[in-house]
């Protein structure tokens, strides 16, 4: 009977999946015909691509175009040439929505001007049909996987429930690269069955992961902004990894032909999202999801240091609330939410060390060797408090005089075979001084210089700041260090206490002195996991008596989830919301109407408005082909972007108040036509073109 339940329960899902997918296509279905189309008749749009097919009879018709109206201006959306009496087909992408009632196609005549009316004018949305059976063939597929190979029974049945709610939002993704996903996903889940298989890792462990997987696909799909409910990351930062990520993959050295300060494994990782999914950050969406999904599974293991199974899962879903605060997680993709993976396993380990249920030899320490050198080429600065950590285990060991040497060794290979990949990449492509110059001389010209005094005072202005704006994270971080410090129960030995203590407090004072921008608060938010081990531990000593049930995981899944999106508001600013272009959407149209090929080259002028190269065939003009905040710092940044204007070394040039550089044109950018004048609100960007 039993067997019989989970068998109607496992094709209940079933097609519950494929109604939903099914729904998703049908949801994104339109289509439109107009008759005798006058130029004043407008309608909207929602992002995606279309098929416009256009009727005329009229035998002075020369051309088609389309036209949307943005911040008061009227732009050119798509043209194409008229066939008196054949009719023209040609293909519009929205990047974003257009609700404002101002799309209109008109009918040209060979001088430009507006004929009555276009005879018949039919708008038809581009739906992914092939992709989306493909799709639905992978999922039975390994619907029929996951059943042979866990034998049909309760653990069969919840793997195929996590695998379709995580699966939902990959629908998007699959669609936007469809062989890329399959091998992807088939990878995985071979992976997953051959450690259940050889390694001899539970059903247990195996679903657990699956559902830490499902949880963070979900919920990264509404808390990033590469996700596919996004038009794209609009944060410059994240822009600036995908572009030099995406220049990786095509021949180009970082700090050698695409100068940033950041290191170099960010841009290492961006590359590996292009190639995951092209020109888009889809990809970025992927690999923040299963950073999480690690951080889950670190955080999962913590808890268990502490509490019984079931306590733990649900204590791991709780605290996915906190890691995924949008208070710091930003626009998503930040170097500091990668490394949270990083800070969760390293403090696994040494909880588990202190509390004597690990012993840290030669597989863990050459663990921590290669994550603490993957977050040193990533920012050195948030390496301290690892170090610490790391550093602590070796002394507790070296006081009970334990011979140190192997696991010494094995931390110290781990380390430096990430440096000897990074450095030998740098050296094969004979850039190794462009990686010093870029990486370590830009950063240490980035650090602003003050008296003590002054480092002090804007210090703790910073930590009041990160404190204000996450309050309740804060209260918790606050709370883990009072119980851990003072109290036996979680770490006896005093050394293990000093080192997480003296841990944070680098940290904080590493990262602190002198900026204090939001994404930085990532790590601290790591800390949150003693503190929340602090409050359950409270309450389950004099509130909970009774035992929890052993699904409260998943019962808690949903609930967390919508209090996620209460606190992580970025989907207010969704594709599925957004009403109209944004500067970003018009210049993509104006770059794509007025460039000469496939290939555009860019150059941002004095600013870092490095969206504008996340369009595809988008490429930089020069190794400074924007100026990042350093640049007020390295003179030699602003000086070579000049000489590029006067040298005409862009197709396109964005100036951001071209005013206030007014012998620019004389200079060179007489060269340039300009294409878009934006003002809006106190913002203007000129859009320039290199003439024909």
């Amino acid at each position: 009977m039993k067997e019989k339940r989970e068998r109607i329960l496992s094709i209940t899902i079933v097609l519950c999946f494929l109604f939903v997918i099914l729904g998703f296509l049908g949801a994104g279905y339109y289509d439109r015909t107009f008759y005798a189309l006058g130029p004043a008749q407008c309608f909207s749009l929602d992002r995606g691509t279309y098929k416009v097919s256009l009727d005329a009879e009229s035998p002075e018709g020369d051309s088609f175009v389309v036209y949307y109206q943005v911040n008061g201006q009227e732009r050119i959306l798509a043209r194409a040439g008229a066939k008196t009496g054949v009719g023209t087909s040609f293909t519009v992408h929205l990047p974003s929505n257009i609700r404002n009632d101002s799309v209109r196609a008109v009918l040209l005549d060979a001088a430009g001007r507006e004929l009555p009316q276009v005879d018949a004018m039919r708008i038809t949305r581009v739906l992914p049909v092939s992709q989306t059976v493909s799709y639905l063939v992978l999922y039975l597929l390994i619907v029929l996987f996951l059943h042979k190979g866990f034998g049909g029974g309760g653990a069969s049945c919840l793997l195929t429930g996590l695998v379709s709610a995580g699966m939902l939002p990959l629908y998007p993704v699959y669609c936007a690269a469809p062989f890329r996903m399959t091998v992807i996903i088939m990878t995985g889940m071979s992976l997953l069955f051959l450690v259940w298989r050889k390694m001899g890792v539970s059903k247990e462990a195996v679903i657990r992961y699956v559902f830490f997987l499902s949880l963070s696909l979900i919920a990264l799909f509404f808390c990033t902004q590469s996700s596919p409910f996004y038009a794209r990351n609009p944060w410059d930062d994240v822009s600036i990894y995908y572009s030099i990520g995406r220049g990786i993959t095509q021949g180009y050295v970082p700090y050698r032909d695409m100068f940033d300060h950041k290191g170099p494994v960010v841009f290492f990782l961006f590359a590996l999202a292009h190639l995951m999914v092209p020109d888009c950050f889809y990809g970025v969406y992927l690999l923040e999801s299963l950073s999480f999904s690690g951080l889950l599974a670190a955080s999962y293991g913590i808890y268990r240091l502490y509490f019984e199974e079931k306590m733990a899962g649900a204590l791991t879903v709780i605290s996915m609330v906190f890691l995924l605060d949008g208070s710091f997680l930003g626009y998503g993709g930040s170097c500091e939410e990668f490394t949270m993976v990083i800070y969760g396993a390293v403090l696994y380990g040494y909880l588990a060390y202190f509390t004597g249920r690990k012993d840290c030899k030669v597989k863990w320490m050459a663990g921590a060797g290669v994550l603490l050198g993957l977050s040193f080429w990533m920012k050195f600065n948030m390496t301290v408090c690892l170090f610490v950590l790391v550093g602590m285990v070796f002394l507790h060991k070296l006081l009970k005089r334990r011979n140190i040497l192997k696991e010494l060794a094995a931390f110290s290979c781990g380390f430096a075979g990430v440096c000897v990949l990074v450095a030998g990449y740098f050296i094969c492509a004979d850039s190794i001084g462009y990686l010093k110059n870029g990486y370590f001389d830009a950063n240490l010209a980035y650090a602003d210089v003050k008296t003590a005094g002054e480092s002090l005072a804007l210090f703790f202005q910073n930590v009041l700041m990160a404190v204000c704006d996450n309050p309740g994270t804060s209260l918790f971080v606050l709370l883990g260090l009072i119980g851990f410090v003072f109290s036996s129960r979680f770490l006896c030995h005093w050394m293990g206490k000093a080192g997480l203590v003296s841990a944070f407090a680098l940290l904080v004072g590493s990262t602190y002195i002198s900026y204090a921008f939001l994404y930085y608060y990532c790590l601290v938010a790591v800390f949150v996991i003693p503190g929340i081990i602090t409050a359950a531990h409270v309450l389950t000593k004099r509130a909970l008596k009774k035992q929890i049930p052993k699904e409260a995981a998943f019962y808690l899944a949903l609930p967390c989830l919508c209090v996620l999106l209460f606190f992580n508001q970025n989907h207010r600013d969704g594709a599925v919301f957004s009403k109209n272009f944004t500067l970003c959407d018009v210049c993509e149209k104006e770059i794509e109407n007025a460039a000469k090929g496939p290939e555009k080259t860019i150059l941002l002028y004095h600013n870092h408005r490095v969206q504008m190269m996340t369009f595809a065939g988008m490429r930089p003009a020069a190794r400074y082909y924007f100026a990042p905040n350093i640049s007020k710092h390295v003179p030699e940044i602003n000086e070579e972007q000049d000489r590029y204007i006067h040298e005409g070394t862009a197709e396109f040039v964005m100036v951001d108040h071209v005013e206030l550089y007014p012998t620019l044109m004389e200079w060179g950018l007489y060269q340039y036509e300009q294409i878009l004048n934006w003002e809006l609100e106190g913002e203007s960007v000129q859009l320039y073109c290199r003439r024909r």
